[in-house]
């Protein structure tokens, strides 16, 4: 589940407290105790491994939560694998420390306990960031999910019964560790969990590179290596250490890899913006000396790129041009298949633009060929004659205009709908006119307007976008999209955007002989 960001940072912080905490009584201790008593070398080693790699840990955990390069599942499993690993390291220190004190028996039980513990709930979480890595949730995952949940859960039941029955160890009245009768199957679990992983990559190994692979197959190969070599020889606990030398691995070739390959993306995606945006007219009022018409327009778009698009030119000194229109999906490809229809529509529309049905229709036709991925757009154009204010327009499929007579109030126009174009060659587009007056205004937008959604699902429709568009309106065009975008705002009141918003405002001023 993905938390929230103060949630996170709260976490974070509480964690880091804790590292820090750990590192410090774990130093501290292993000082003591060296002031105190003779450890044996293979202890030495032992708890010096382990201050190291929760030292290593810490750094780890830093990086991480900088990167942020993750997804917040996988994050959150990474995060949770370190924080295992860390314990583990801490809970195999103090196990080193007071194995032999006979004042510390509960003690030496309580930490052998729970650092038996980390092995089951490490191999869990390496199989959970895998999944959350590969971004799937396929039935067939979520049965072995739901196995290894409940295996996880019958393996610390068992260790939490050892202190009773003494499967996997004990602690003898001299508060000295020995291994069980049933030590060597404490790693069932583990290494089941982690050969089901290694399945898991190599079943999707097409959806991974040979480096990820590489190194997710070495993640698993020294701890189980490690698992083995202390089956034979007891002495030497690193399995800990192993494992967070495996999480730098992870994080270093891994992570940072694919945070490099996300800010490549994310630089790409931002040219692709800045395109995206060169190709939209901005500057407004578009036609300074032109005093017959105020115009303006605006689109926000949903996500980095967007799919919607309006455009007005003037093919000659007596007509203007004004398109809007919106292609189906969202992202890239919406992105693409919108500059080429912006294109399509502004290069007919400048030799034929006196009839709208004829730029639709054979646009239309462009489109359908080779259209194997079946996108569609929906397109409203209209061509002003700026002497006399008729106004001609095709709808193929887009929303339906509102006009405001001079003096009145806005209302839509409902008239006949073509399909969209991209959808089927050789459909005819119906034109329709009306006549301007000075002072009437026509206001064409996308159904990012309407279908603007609430945190309870509720679209801001129609009569709300009417309602924004009879506020009071003294400064032009430019306030008029302001008052909708302004009321959409309050509406979502912070929900994320859904769809692009586009709108464009066209006021006819008329001339001195209208």
């Amino acid at each position: 589940m993905s938390i929230g960001k103060k949630q996170f940072e709260l976490s974070a912080c509480l964690a880091s407290l804790f590292f820090l905490f750990g590192i410090g009584y774990g130093i501290y201790e292993f000082i003591n105790i060296l002031h105190t008593s003779t450890l044996a070398i293979a202890s030495i080693i032992n708890v010096s491994a382990d201050i190291c790699s929760m030292t290593l840990g810490y750094v780890l955990f830093i990086c991480s939560v900088i990167d942020k390069s993750h997804n917040d599942k996988n994050l959150n499993n990474y995060l949770l694998l370190l924080f295992t690993c860390f314990c583990s390291s801490l809970l195999d220190e103090i196990c080193w420390i007071v194995d032999g004190d006979i004042s510390q028996i509960h003690l030496n039980i309580a930490a052998n306990t729970l650092y038996y513990i980390g092995a089951p709930v490490m191999a869990f979480l390496f199989w959970r960031y895998v999944v959350t890595y590969l971004g799937t949730e396929r039935k067939e995952i979520k049965i072995v999910n739901t196995i290894l949940a409940c295996g996880l859960g019958v393996a610390i039941v068992v260790r939490l019964l050892n202190p009773l029955l003494g499967f996997y160890f004990t602690v003898s009245p001299d508060g000295i560790y020995h291994r069980g009768n049933l030590y060597s199957l404490s790693n069932i679990y583990s290494y089941s969990a982690v050969l089901l992983t290694l399945i898991l990559v190599f079943v999707a190994r097409k959806r991974f590179k040979k480096y990820q692979i590489v190194i997710l197959y070495l993640y698993a190969f020294f701890p189980l290596a490690i698992g083995v070599f202390t089956l034979f020889i007891y002495g030497l606990s690193l399995s800990s250490p192993v494992i967070m030398l495996d999480l730098l691995l992870m994080y270093c070739v891994l992570n940072v890899i694919q945070s490099r390959e996300r800010s490549i993306s994310e630089n790409e995606l931002q040219m692709a913006t800045a395109i995206q945006e060169g190709m939209l007219p901005h500057t407004f009022p578009p036609y300074p000396d032109k005093k017959e018409f105020d115009l303006h327009a605006s689109m926000n778009a949903a996500k980095e790129v967007g799919g919607d698009f309006y455009d007005f030119y003037m093919p000659d000194d007596d007509h203007l041009v004004v398109t809007i229109a919106d292609v189906s999906g969202k992202g890239i490809p919406a992105a693409l298949m919108m500059m080429v229809t912006k294109t399509l529509i502004k290069n007919r529309g400048l030799s034929d633009f006196e009839d709208c049905s004829k730029i639709l229709s054979s646009v239309n036709n462009q489109l359908c060929e080779n259209n194997e991925i079946e996108m569609f757009v929906t397109v409203w154009i209209g061509v002003l004659h700026l002497p006399t204010g008729e106004l001609t327009y095709a709808n193929a499929g887009h929303e339906y205009p509102a006009i405001k007579r001079n003096g009145g109030k806005f209302e839509l126009i409902k008239e006949h709908h073509a399909p969209p174009i991209g959808c089927m060659e050789g459909i005819p587009y119906k034109v329709e006119k009306l006549t301007l007056n000075p002072g009437d205004i026509i206001y064409v937008y996308t159904d990012g307007v309407t279908e603007a959604n609430n945190s309870k699902g509720e679209f801001f429709g129609e009569k709300r976008m009417l309602d924004a568009l009879n506020l009071p309106c003294e400064e032009g065009m430019v306030e008029l999209n302001s008052n909708v975008k302004s009321s959409i705002d309050e509406f979502i009141s912070g929900t994320p955007q859904f769809d692009d918003i586009t709108m464009l405002s066209l006021k006819y001023n008329g001339t001195d002989n209208t």
